[in-house]
């Protein structure tokens, strides 16, 4: 099989959007469906070469065959391994099922929605293959750009614009704190290659290294999204059309914790990641306040896709004690839980769409028993609440018990298994809860919140009383693929092999500069079948009765109806949740302040 060259999966998509962008006054809508549509999946093909012809060995690549000269790199360049190559297949595959969905569907931006959902899926590729630092925030700069353009299409509607509006705002701040950590890292190395800046640190570990490690963590844990940087998140997942939702919560969110690995394990591998370090603390931390704060906030709203945004904020938060565990049994389990969630997530955002489309709403009380004719669709929102409540054969258990299963000899073993558990329980109690009363018409219609109040208009330009097929497509295949690491065979030794050299710094430095590495792979991690059910079937009783603990309420004794405070007022999260980008800017201070102090001031 032909290795095809890494810089394609960037060139190709951007010089598609240029032309669809230039012309598109010119083109029927099918026409630039069609290529928008072959595009992604020309995408695809070079994405899954590259993961597979780097299966074996890293694949580098120069641009202009600027190849380092001794120890200094002069040139920039590509270093594609099977976890940067599979987050580019990712991305390229949501992108095709977005455009198979939106099919002469989705027409917000006049015309603008193809070349823009291009420029975001090449972004994504080449935020996952570079060795660059700089370029890894060109790529993050041009992935924001376009998100931000995805965000706002529906120009007609304040809400998307208020929603992009402080996407913008915070992210930017995200982008200024990344620049400093730049800059204090050249300053520091006179370098900007990843692998050459982890060779120059080395085991150095002083304040200006610190430094850049919290500015450079803090600007990419504000795009993935991070308590308490993540306020952002819900105003601009909610108000998105329904593809670009699909890619946010899908791989964008998760791709600024991987770049929170790429650099701590490339370049600060030596000088702050000790077993026992206080970055793996302030993580681990963080974490679990977004587990918790995230699941709450789940399962309090009844606006469809802000149940899904918050949703995908705990997740995150979920994935991210895996990166804090940091060993290749808890990276193992971080990969397959991020595809399990990648596709479930999409599966019901796809779902929510078609809802979208039929009943013209996303408030859970406007769709009060609406939904009971579309059978099928309420198979495919149940499946996915089973997903995200992490049952067995769902992906999203083999994630869990692979990180549980990391920190067996550490004291921390409960505190995660508890922190998994909950995530599980009230992200699929939300969706349980919606179900029960969209599609079945149990209980009451919910409270009213006033997200719920804003509706949304639909992605199309007009109200439709059929569902077309090939939406259903989309939104059926993810549900499945995330089962998929139960039912393919040898996928936890894949993604265990990817982990392992994902981790190995001297691998990725060596292959940088063309050296010979030599590497025994140790033993794959299993998962714990018996175990991983249990926990799978406790967290859906849990969440089915939370959910119709919330749904049945009325029907219990006055002193029984605690849910209701779960899914009603919530006032002191909820006025913090303010809409106002001010207030979002001065959290993500406050979260940069909390980092950088518990990395200066712990041991």
């Amino acid at each position: 099989m032909i290795t095809p060259s890494p810089a394609l999966p960037i060139a190709v998509p951007l010089v598609a959007a240029a032309f669809l962008a230039g012309l598109r006054k010119f083109l029927r809508r099918w026409l630039a469906d069609l290529i928008a549509t072959a595009t992604a999946a020309a995408n695809l093909w070079l994405c899954t070469a590259l993961l597979r012809a780097s299966w074996h060995s890293n694949i580098v690549y120069w641009f202009g065959n600027w190849f380092p000269r001794g120890r200094m790199v002069v040139g920039i360049g590509f270093e594609v391994d099977p976890v940067g190559a599979g987050l580019a297949t990712l991305a390229c595959l949501l992108t095709l099922l977005g455009f198979i969905y939106s099919w002469r569907i989705t027409d917000s931006g006049r015309d603008l929605f193809q070349p823009l959902m291009l420029i975001f899926m090449a972004a994504m590729c080449g935020f996952a293959m570079t060795a660059d630092l700089f370029n890894l925030f060109v790529f993050f700069e041009l992935m924001s750009t376009a998100a931000f353009a995805l965000c706002g299409l529906k120009t007609h509607e304040p809400a998307p614009l208020q929603g992009a509006f402080n996407f913008a705002v915070t992210n930017t701040v995200g982008a200024f704190l990344i620049l400093t950590g730049i800059a204090l890292v050249y300053a520091v190395t006179g370098a900007l290659n990843m692998a050459q800046i982890g060779f120059l640190l080395g085991s150095r570990h002083d304040l200006l290294v610190i430094a850049a490690a919290a500015f450079l963590c803090s600007g990419f844990l504000i795009k993935a999204a991070i308590a308490p940087f993540h306020f952002w998140l819900p105003d601009a997942h909610s108000v998105a059309p329904t593809p670009v939702c699909v890619l946010f919560s899908g791989l964008m969110v998760e791709l600024g914790a991987f770049a929170v690995l790429r650099m701590t394990s490339v370049m600060f591998g030596q000088s702050l990641l000790q077993p026992h370090s206080a970055f793996r603390a302030t993580l681990l931390l963080l974490g679990s306040l977004t587990v918790v704060w995230g699941g709450l906030m789940c399962f309090a709203e009844h606006h469809l896709k802000r149940v899904l945004a918050f949703s995908t904020i705990s997740h995150g938060g979920a994935m991210l004690l895996g990166v804090a565990i940091g060993t290749p049994a808890a990276i193992t389990g971080w990969l397959t839980y991020l595809f399990a969630h990648a596709m479930a997530k999409a599966g019901l955002f796809f779902t929510a769409g078609i809802l979208l489309h039929r009943l013209q709403s996303m408030s859970e009380p406007q769709l009060f028993k609406r939904g009971r004719p579309l059978r099928f669709t309420a198979v495919l929102w149940l499946l996915g609440g089973i997903a995200l409540a992490a049952l067995p054969p769902f992906g999203l258990s083999n994630g869990e018990d692979l990180i549980e299963s990391a920190t067996h000899a550490h004291a921390i073993h409960l505190w995660v298994t508890l922190m998994f558990f909950f995530t599980s329980a009230m992200t699929g109690a939300a969706v349980f809860r919606v179900g029960m009363r969209v599609f079945f018409g149990l209980g009451d219609a919910g409270p009213a919140d006033r997200a719920a109040k804003i509706d949304e208009a639909p992605d199309g330009p007009e109200e439709q009383h059929h569902i077309p097929a090939r939406m259903f497509l989309p939104a059926a295949l993810c549900i499945a693929l995330s089962a998929a690491p139960a039912y393919i065979p040898g996928f936890g030794r894949w993604f265990f092999n990817a982990a392992h050299r994902f981790l190995a710094q001297s691998l990725y430095i060596a292959r940088i500069y063309a050296q010979p590495v030599h590497y025994v792979l140790p033993p794959a991690p299993h998962s714990d079948l018996g175990s991983t059910l249990m926990h799978g079937a406790i967290a859906v009783v849990c969440a089915l009765l939370l959910a119709s603990w919330a749904v049945f309420h009325l029907a219990l004794p006055r002193g029984f109806r605690g849910a209701t405070h779960l899914e009603g007022p919530m006032f002191p999260l909820r006025k913090l949740q303010s809409g106002h980008p001010g207030d979002y800017v001065v959290w993500c201070m406050v979260g940069f302040v909390l980092l950088g102090g518990c990395l200066f001031l712990l041991p």
